[in-house]
């Protein structure tokens, strides 16, 4: 059955010569191995059990070198044609009873249920008090885990049952009942017993080999015993992970606070990556809907920019002017209502007083007229846009809201604010007796606040809106004294500038465009990208928004980095956690590879550790990320007045239906596989002998 065919085992630099001998056992028998400390006693078992290999020779079992099987024959080996008896036992002290004996049942292919139907069996047949079945390894005596471990140790029916010093750690009583059950156990199969207690020996065993320094001594046999053949069984090749989904669950349960560590990093990358998904998703809708609520999205200026490089330099010198009407007859504005610019006369920033107090925070903006095709009254929150076109009312928006009634104490509606802007008119004549004509532009006007809109929070300031078309007619009825006398006719401040050159300051260089169908505010951005070379239009709420996109874009590509990085940290963690355990099961592991479970399930153990991590950061994340989402939505609203920026695509994604979902779990799982394995790879190999000799 089992044979040592010159075998020489040797330890440490110096070479030293642990075992060195040639011996055959029989197919059955309780044969003993004895002699004093360090003589190879239990080398002898480690080289038997393939937990040790020999420096030279050969262990032939059924005539075959055991040393040269396949990995896989080697785990069948273990598993089916030895069982091995720790003389600490080597069992699974987290787990019961029960679970122990059946592992290695479970190991061969069989499922969990049948295995511990067999394992009850043998607790049966050897008299096991049924106390005992269920309680955790830890809360058993010596001699109850001795047991357990010989009922583990022969589940499988194995050939050959190795025991090492089973006795040496109980009483006499213990000591007895062992060898009993060892003695009946070899009956039917072979039982090599390394033990230093000759009075158990002597009352038991078949055959008694005395070693001594790794040689052997003495060999006697004590009861002959006919040798029985044995049908060398096709070795069972199933496959079933019951048990390592058992020993994943227990291990997550053991170090549950370190787990804690892995679901909170795995938990923080999910959400993150949900909420950029989201930032993803949500931004560039909230943006182009947010960016649209400005009361003046469809006032632009149109102008002429002709550009010369300096000679020698990369600077360019740009002139802009106003286009001449016929320059306007040849583009394309049918959308728009066009006009003078009258920004010279009336610019962006006049004084504003409200009774002796200036503001100076407020800008002055012009909506060519306040009936429904030119302005969005959507966007009024209080009071009314004023009925018909008059310079006496405006609107204003919430920012200037803010401001006006934290400076009054009172609501804004009906506060009345004095505007008024002054201005140069320089006519340039061919008279010598009066070369220069100047003329002075002074308006003030008292204006009531009729009502208040609501604009984009973000990069935005305290407005008031005026009537355009009102102000022109105001330049159509207001001339200038000093012109008017020079021309000898009447001549208004319209006039002035409707003559006035395409580079002369009071034509401010451009002319007004107004969007004439509030509603098809898309035209802008087309208009501005389309008008970008000689002739220019220019949209300052359009200006907003594109900068408001840019701003998305780099805030994405920090997300994105940031968001590989939480990744990085997150395999980083998952794999160190994954390490440490590995590295403080080792003796774990080492017996699971010593009861013939392979590499792979043994790496399943730790891949399913991890995905409990994995599946409870899952859960939690999709549990958590709606109430997360909602209030990031609520605080860049409140802080930053934008709408719904984080829109998670749950229900679609990349064009599918609950793709998101489907996507994150396969993801995580394959995190979770990822970090497990890549460091556990590049882990030391684990030696069986090292791990399970004698403490």
């Amino acid at each position: 059955m089992l044979k040592f065919n010159s075998v020489k085992k040797k330890f440490g630099k110096n070479g030293q010569v642990a075992l060195n001998l040639t011996l055959q056992f029989p197919s059955r028998g309780l044969v003993a191995v004895v002699g004093k400390s360090g003589c190879g006693k239990s080398t002898l078992i480690n080289l038997a059990s393939l937990l040790d290999t020999p420096t030279s020779g050969e262990v032939l079992y059924r005539g075959k070198n055991i040393n040269k099987f396949s990995k896989k024959k080697k785990e069948q080996y273990r598993n089916q044609e030895i069982g091995i008896i720790f003389q600490h036992y080597n069992l699974l002290e987290e787990h019961n009873a029960l679970f122990n004996i059946a592992l290695p049942y479970e190991i061969k292919g069989h499922s969990h249920q049948k295995s511990l139907q067999k394992a009850t069996i043998l607790l049966k047949k050897f008299n096991i008090d049924p106390a005992i079945y269920k309680t955790k390894v830890k809360h058993l005596s010596g001699g109850e885990k001795e047991r357990i471990a010989i009922l583990r140790s022969i589940i499988n029916e194995p050939k050959i049952v190795l025991a090492d010093e089973p006795t040496g750690a109980l009483d006499i009583k213990n000591s007895e009942l062992v060898m009993e059950h060892l003695k009946e156990i070899s009956k039917t199969r072979l039982v090599i017993l390394v033990s230093h207690n000759a009075q158990l020996v002597e009352k038991y065993a078949d055959r008694i080999i005395t070693l001594c320094d790794g040689q052997v001594q003495n060999d006697v046999t004590i009861n002959e015993i006919e040798e029985t053949y044995q049908n060398d069984a096709k070795p069972k090749s199933g496959i079933n992970s019951d048990w390592t989904g058992k020993i994943a669950i227990n291990n997550f349960i053991k170090r549950f606070a370190r787990n804690i560590l892995s679901i909170s990093s795995l938990f923080i990358g999910i959400i993150s990556t949900l909420l950029i998904l989201g930032f993803y998703q949500g931004a560039p809708i909230s943006i182009e809907n947010e960016s649209k609520k400005q009361f003046d999205y469809g006032v632009c200026t149109f102008s002429k920019q002709i550009s010369s490089q300096i000679e020698g330099s990369k600077i360019s010198l740009v002139q802009m002017l106003r286009p001449t009407n016929s320059e306007l007859l040849g583009v394309n504005l049918k959308d728009y209502t066009v006009t003078n610019n009258y920004d010279y006369l009336l610019n962006s920033y006049p004084k504003i007083t409200l009774g002796e107090e200036v503001l100076t925070d407020l800008s002055f903006r012009p909506i060519y007229s306040f009936k429904s095709a030119y302005c969005d009254s959507s966007l009024l929150i209080d009071g009314n846009i004023p009925p018909t076109d008059t310079l006496f009312e405006v609107v204003i928006n919430d920012k200037a809201k803010e401001l006006i009634e934290e400076k009054t104490g009172t609501n804004a509606i009906g506060t009345v604010l004095e505007i008024t802007s002054e201005a140069q008119s320089n006519y340039y004549g061919e008279n010598e007796l009066e070369p220069v004509v100047i003329d002075y532009f002074v308006y003030k006007k008292q204006v009531r606040i009729a009502g208040v809109i609501e604009e984009l929070s973000f990069l935005n300031t305290p407005k008031i809106y005026y009537s355009y078309v009102s102000f022109e007619n105001y330049l159509k009825e207001n001339f200038m004294i000093n012109l008017s006398q020079y021309f000898n006719s009447d001549y208004t401040w319209f006039d002035r500038i409707e003559d006035a050159g395409s580079n002369e300051e009071i034509s401010s260089y451009s002319v007004r465009c107004f969007l004439r169908n509030i509603n098809k505010k898309e035209v802008i951005k087309r208009d501005v990208e389309k008008y970008s070379g000689l002739y220019v239009l220019e949209s300052l709420p359009y200006v907003v928004e594109s900068t408001l996109n840019q701003l998305i874009e780099v805030a994405s590509t920090g997300m994105g980095i940031f968001l590989a990085i939480s990744i990085i940290g997150t395999c980083l963690i998952l794999g160190i956690v994954s390490f440490s355990s590995y590295v403080e099961d080792r003796k774990k592991i080492a017996v699971l590879s010593s009861l013939g479970a392979n590499k792979d399930s043994i790496y399943e153990i730790y891949i399913a550790e991890n995905f409990i991590v994995g599946f409870i950061a899952i859960l939690i994340s999709l549990l958590l990320s709606n109430p997360i989402s909602k209030l990031g939505n609520f605080l860049i609203q409140k802080f930053l007045g934008f709408e719904n920026i984080i829109n998670i695509p749950f229900e679609s994604f990349m064009g599918r239906n609950y793709f998101l979902p489907i996507l994150l779990v396969i993801s995580v799982l394959f995190i979770c596989v990822f970090s497990t394995m890549l460091p556990i790879a590049f882990a030391s190999k684990i030696s069986l002998r090292e791990e399970l000799k004698d403490e």
